[in-house]
């Protein structure tokens, strides 16, 4: 019972702390706390042979942004890896200072993103998953949310060896929206 209630109780802290309930919605964002909170939402997803690996930079500044849009990125990125994983492998998460501001990267071992997938996956309603597992809006708001804070997003995969996302933000949020250029190429998706 004792048990139980200490999990329910970090739940609950997580969640208070997920949502930024009664605050503002921009403010100085610790990015540790959002991605460990982030953890504790998905631990159901976390059983099972997945192993986490954290690395975190001590000294990472906060970032002015909203820290309820960065919570749903950072669950974007963590569930789509841990759906990728089918249950075994290892999630890596980095934290750490750039020149620019902050880097945050979310990496699985997965099977990775086929070559001829990786130019649709930033697109409205394009998903892998099967009928009623995913809406193929995961990663196009994944995106809005990194660049309307500034950040780029980039995304490496070999089939295989898993994929990896990197995001970097300023430090400062930037007051005009960093807009990434249109397709390059006309993609059938």
């Amino acid at each position: 019972i004792g048990e139980g209630a200490a999990r329910i109780s970090d739940l609950v802290k997580a969640l208070k702390s997920y949502s930024y309930l009664d605050q503002a919605p921009v403010q100085m964002v610790n990015i540790h706390d959002g991605l460990d909170s982030t953890l504790v939402i998905l631990r159901s997803k976390l059983k099972g042979n997945v192993n986490v690996r954290r690395e975190y930079d001590p000294d990472l500044p906060l970032v002015e942004a909203s820290g309820r849009e960065l919570n749903q990125v950072w669950t974007n990125l963590i569930d789509n890896a841990l759906d990728a994983m089918n249950g075994s492998g290892r999630l890596e998460i980095v934290a750490r200072k750039s020149d620019e501001g902050i880097v945050v990267q979310v990496a699985d071992d997965g099977p990775g993103i086929p070559p001829e997938v990786r130019p649709c996956i930033f697109d409205p309603f394009y998903t892998t998953k099967e009928p009623g597992e995913g809406t193929g809006l995961g990663l196009l708001t994944t995106r809005k949310i990194v660049q309307e804070h500034g950040g780029r997003i980039y995304v490496e995969s070999d089939p295989g060896r898993g994929a990896r996302f990197r995001m970097e933000f300023p430090r400062k949020r930037l007051v005009a929206l960093h807009q990434e250029a249109a397709h390059a190429d006309d993609k059938k998706c």
